[in-house]
């Protein structure tokens, strides 16, 4: 299954803000919205970046070598 980066930030009920890092199922902004809510006590929510990690394909492909 395709997981995909999010980073992005929030602010808190006091105004302060915060930043998140997670991962997700999903790249439907909305749903991730929703995600961070839930784990964080978000009043906004900003979504910066939205990615798949290719990473785990460069060193798989380097051990089959």
């Amino acid at each position: 299954m395709t997981e995909f980066n999010v980073k992005g930030r929030y602010t808190d009920r006091y105004g302060r803000s915060h930043n998140f890092r997670l991962i997700s199922d999903s790249s439907d902004r909305r749903y991730i919205e929703d995600l961070v809510r839930a784990q964080y006590p978000a009043k906004d929510v900003f979504i910066n970046i939205v990615n798949q990690d290719f990473s785990w394909k460069i060193t798989f492909k380097y051990l089959l070598e």
